[in-house]
């Protein structure tokens, strides 16, 4: 019963993907795919017909809606059977609040109650037919930025069990560059495991901790695009090649 994050070597390291009510942290700096993989693992979700609840904190969810559909032609289709659902906590802030049957909107971040009956609301309507659904929360960093790091991990803890409980398999995004260690730290204490991406020496490159995962060997280069993350490194030579 693994989600599936739509990188095949990834998925092959994985064993399938990423486990069952299971929480991974998505790490890394600006500009170097983060981003992509949390769309094609929301895709690749909805192409198996498995539901998925969007948490945006830092963008609306018609922006996330343009590159989703913008990757996958079909992407009406999942919105119309009712797949996707987005719990957007940025759009009042700028004053955008179209009308949408798959949008949640919530009054501002810091409004903790009122985001986690959002996604208990999206996640009522997904159990009653699915035995397990995807959640992507972006972002922590963002979440922290309004509160600290003990706030945030509180609320996280709280929520992710909660979702879990409820048979969500969640990917999280946190940004490099804007936490101190301890912070970071922290972070990962909330989760099952870890998928690290950053750019050394002109390469983009990834590794995996965590997840089950017992045998990995460090970086391994990867490219992506602006609809697609590809491993172009072997995970079993060990080496970036």
């Amino acid at each position: 019963m693994k989600l599936a994050t739509g990188v095949r070597r990834l998925d092959d390291q994985l064993k399938g993907g990423l486990p069952e009510r299971s929480a991974t942290l998505l790490f890394g700096p600006p500009f170097v795919g983060r981003e992509v993989l949390l769309r094609q693992f929301l895709l690749t979700a909805l192409r198996a017909g498995v539901p998925a609840v969007a948490v945006l904190t830092d963008s609306a969810w018609s922006d996330l809606r343009r590159l989703l559909e913008a990757a996958e032609p079909q992407f009406p289709a999942y919105e119309k059977k009712g797949l996707l659902r987005y719990v957007d906590t940025y759009s009042r802030s700028i004053g955008t609040t179209e009308a949408h049957p798959a949008v949640e909107y919530v009054d501002g971040l810091m409004n903790f109650n009122a985001v986690s009956l959002a996604v208990n609301n999206a996640e009522r309507e997904f159990i009653r037919e699915h035995a397990q659904h995807a959640l992507v929360f972006d972002s922590i960093s963002t979440l922290i930025a309004y509160t600290n790091a003990g706030t945030a991990f509180r609320y996280l803890q709280v929520l992710l069990g909660k979702t879990k409980a409820a048979g969500a398999t969640g990917l999280l995004t946190l940004s490099q560059g804007m936490h101190t260690d301890a912070e970071v730290q922290m972070v990962k204490h909330l989760v099952d495991g870890v998928i690290e991406l950053k750019t050394d020496n002109g390469k983009n490159v990834l590794r995996i901790d965590g997840l089950g995962v017992t045998d990995t060997r460090g970086w391994v280069e990867y490219q992506f695009n602006d609809q697609k993350l590809e491993v172009t490194g072997s995970f079993a030579a060990g080496r970036i090649r």
